[in-house]
């Protein structure tokens, strides 16, 4: 108890010195919004196939850019973590497609043939979450509603993940709390408190963000819409999340973003070898199951955050 008082004290002190309120604003007219859910169909069409080609392009390039080394087959990722090869580390640079600072060193590295470099695309979560919406917006006569987004998060707020949920929510889209099981997520947060730190080891903030929910009704800077249909299913799938065709997530109060359709979660990665095969992962939204994700890790796995959901889903 006394250990749980101590923590709770600390967030407390330091919710109260942190701002509510994200960088900037942003507004949407009515018109906007109304065009928006008109065109809805078309835009979550565009943004699941955008998730569709990613992965048909990543695993054809996986497939047939592969070599020998140390007797072994070693297969290259068309896609590469632009926090691990820029200069920037952390900058988002999905809208230049130019290979990053350092890529070609490390191909040598491999023995992979550095021509393959130009073949190859810088990525991140957010990165892959935010060029699929942008596909969705353009590829549906709304280019100036993504003006407006892409601002607001990207100049504004730095690209995080739950600031790109708050812009969305103000177009109309529904922000839900996800969490497969309260209790244990709670519990394996305080064994990531490091006591001799005095700081997580974890940007999760699992229980406090459940507690500013159950309090505020709000996650982080986030006001949520729904704090139960996503929350206590376990190693199961959420029927809910199934018939959505187009969706953003987050985890770990933004820090990972992941699209997802209907019920798969697509997740890119940043910082992982350009030999890996799960630069890019795909999976069932089911954190806790077997091959389920949002992952962080082989070992260990994204356990709360907020999915936001289009107009009328």
């Amino acid at each position: 108890m006394k250990k749980l008082f101590f923590l709770t004290l600390i967030v407390f002190t330091f919710n109260l010195l942190a701002s509510k309120t994200y960088n900037g604003t942003i507004q949407f007219t009515e018109a906007e919004k109304q065009i928006h859910r008109d065109r809805i169909n078309t835009f979550t069409t565009i943004g699941s196939q955008c998730l569709e080609d990613y992965k048909r392009e990543h695993l054809n390039f996986f497939r047939n850019h592969c070599i020998r080394r140390n007797g072994k087959k070693l297969c290259l990722s068309k896609f590469y973590g632009e926090r691990r090869f820029s200069k920037k580390r952390g900058a988002i640079r999905y809208e230049d497609k130019k290979p990053l600072t350092y890529l070609g060193d490390e191909l040598r590295k491999w023995g992979f043939p550095v021509s393959w470099m130009n073949e190859m695309r810088q990525t991140s979560c957010v990165g892959m979450a935010l060029d699929c919406l942008k596909k969705s917006f353009i590829g549906s006569g709304q280019e100036s509603t993504w003006n407006k987004i892409r601002r607001y998060t990207v100049v504004e707020n730095n690209s995080y993940g739950t600031a790109l949920q708050f812009a969305l929510q103000k177009l109309g889209w529904k922000v839900l709390y996800w969490n497969p099981a309260p209790y244990q997520t709670i519990q394996e947060d305080m064994k990531k408190w490091d006591a001799q730190e005095k700081n997580w080891r974890s940007k999760g903030y699992h229980w406090w963000r459940y507690h500013t929910l159950t309090t505020e009704g709000r996650y982080y800077k986030n006001p949520v819409d729904d704090m139960t249909t996503l929350v206590g299913f376990d190693q199961s799938t959420p029927n809910y999340i199934k018939n959505v065709p187009f969706w953003i997530g987050t985890a770990n109060t933004g820090y990972h973003v992941f699209p997802g359709k209907d019920e798969k979660v697509v997740e890119a990665h940043s910082t992982r070898d350009i030999h890996s095969i799960d630069n890019l992962e795909f999976s069932d939204f089911s954190p806790f199951r077997v091959g389920g994700g949002p992952r962080w890790s082989e070992t260990e796995k994204y356990r709360s955050g907020l999915i936001a959901v289009p107009p009328g889903y």
